[in-house]
């Protein structure tokens, strides 16, 4: 891939222990000499790239690394098949009833936190999205990976970029967010804007 644009397209399974800036960290080292692009149209993206890479697998003749087991480079031909997922997740999620509801509906469960939202357009989407976790017993916070500062307050948090863990299809918009494998007490999530202010916010209590 080295000189061509790749297109990043988040998983519709995430993974607790890949979050936040080390996985994007990881990507820049491995595909050094790359173009890389995460755009909120993933679409349009692709018609942009010369590549897709994701860790979701989905049989398509686009793609180039039937061998491989967690990460898969794509032809970016293969948007096609790859939206069709997101779309089958998206009808998915939203035949349930969601655990909370605000600017977006919050759906819980298969180990992620998904944020949903239809119409949508691109400035509902431009924000930080955050999550903070309080587990049930502090001694479940990996001390290794958990700011002092978040330890003192006995929870986990981390936030992103919806362009890292979402996209915007169709008029809708969903975000899919890992949760911890620990038993949790309280999950708090939203949107905030510069300077870590709150646009919007819910609690959803241990599940």
């Amino acid at each position: 891939t080295r000189g061509k644009v790749v297109l990043l397209l988040p998983s519709v399974k995430p993974d607790w222990s890949r979050r936040g800036i080390n996985s994007h960290a990881e990507r820049r080292f491995h595909l050094a000499g790359s173009i890389l692009t995460e755009p909120l149209d993933k679409e349009a993206g692709a018609r942009a790239a010369d590549f897709i890479l994701t860790r979701d697998r989905v049989e398509s003749d686009a793609l180039l690394t039937p061998g491989h087991e967690r990460v898969f480079l794509y032809d970016s031909a293969g948007i096609d098949d790859l939206m069709e997922l997101y779309r089958t997740t998206y009808q998915r999620v939203v035949s349930g009833e969601p655990a909370a509801r605000s600017r977006f509906d919050v759906h819980l469960g298969d180990g992620a936190l998904v944020h949903v939202k239809e119409p949508c357009i691109r400035k509902d989407v431009r924000l930080r999205v955050f999550v903070q976790m309080t587990p049930e017993d502090p001694k479940y916070l990996p001390g290794e990976k958990v700011p002092r500062w978040s330890r003192r307050y006995g929870r986990e948090e981390f936030s992103t970029f919806f362009r890292h863990s979402g996209v915007l299809f169709e008029g809708k918009c969903m975000a899919i967010l890992p949760l911890p494998d620990y038993p949790v007490s309280v999950i708090r999530t939203g949107q905030e804007k510069a300077g870590h202010r709150v646009l919007w916010e819910v609690g959803i209590p241990a599940w």
